[in-house]
């Protein structure tokens, strides 16, 4: 399992092939701004279907504890604090796999907020997961865990854009 802290000031977590996704665009200058190009056409459908992005989106700006793990690893959150699911996210790893604030895409500069997960090539399926621990009525612990599943092949997407994804609304 691996652990990051991710910095979210864009309304969302990205999970991205490096490699991947400059072959679907065949190239990306520094400063492009990708966002824009998955928001107004549907490219940003279209990398989620073929396993170049996982979008955590809608959330609030805050510091998210996100753990990575594969479907046979423990758990190490404890299935009373998932508050929300999503699956089957279609994933291909064939470069880097990066965890990011989704700001990263408003403004292309490699590297810069990439943190690099540490994942054998392939394909997966991956299933986000939302927790959340409160403790007298204030969230203390929250989060995101990503399980991948190895796969043959790129699974299909089973997945729901829309679903909501927030962790750090208190239980109303």
């Amino acid at each position: 399992m691996q652990q990051f802290e991710v910095v979210v000031d864009f309304g969302g977590i990205v999970v991205f092939d490096d490699k991947g996704l400059q072959a679907y665009f065949g190239h990306i200058a520094e400063g492009d701004n990708l966002y824009t190009r998955f928001t107004t056409s549907d490219d940003g459908d279209k990398v989620v279907e073929q396993g170049i992005v996982i979008p955590i989106i809608g959330v609030n700006d805050s510091i998210y504890r996100v753990l990575v793990r594969m479907d046979g690893e423990p758990s190490a959150v404890p299935d009373e604090l998932i508050v929300v699911r999503n699956a089957w996210f279609p994933l291909r790893v064939t470069g880097r796999l990066i965890i990011a604030d989704l700001a990263v895409f408003l403004e292309w500069y490699p590297e810069e907020g990439w943190q690099r997960i540490d994942v054998p090539h392939g394909c997966y399926a991956a299933a986000v997961n939302g927790f959340r621990k409160v403790e007298n009525n204030v969230v203390v612990d929250f989060g995101f865990e990503i399980v991948l599943t190895q796969a043959d092949a790129l699974p299909a997407m089973t997945a729901q854009l829309q679903q909501n994804m927030q962790v750090l609304e208190l239980p109303g």
